[in-house]
């Protein structure tokens, strides 16, 4: 997947195998300095991918909605 970038990872579906993906892992995948993901059916632990460096946006869960951004 060389040269490929995205800014974004939304998972909208609660299936078991995406509560197990690494934010690290996936980060190295996008290929973006500041990406996103967008977690629709809270799989996600905001925690851990707010600190892998991603903005964490989840569907019903504002108290994780306003971290501050990491570089």
């Amino acid at each position: 997947m060389e040269g490929v970038l995205a800014d974004a990872v939304v998972v909208f579906a609660g299936h078991k195998e995406y509560r197990s993906l690494f934010a690290a892992g996936v980060r190295r995948l996008c290929g973006s300095p500041h990406p996103a993901v967008v977690d629709g059916q809270s799989v996600v632990d905001p925690d851990a991918w707010i600190a892998g460096g991603f903005a964490y946006r989840g569907i019903g869960r504002g108290d994780k909605n306003r971290h501050v951004l990491r570089e």
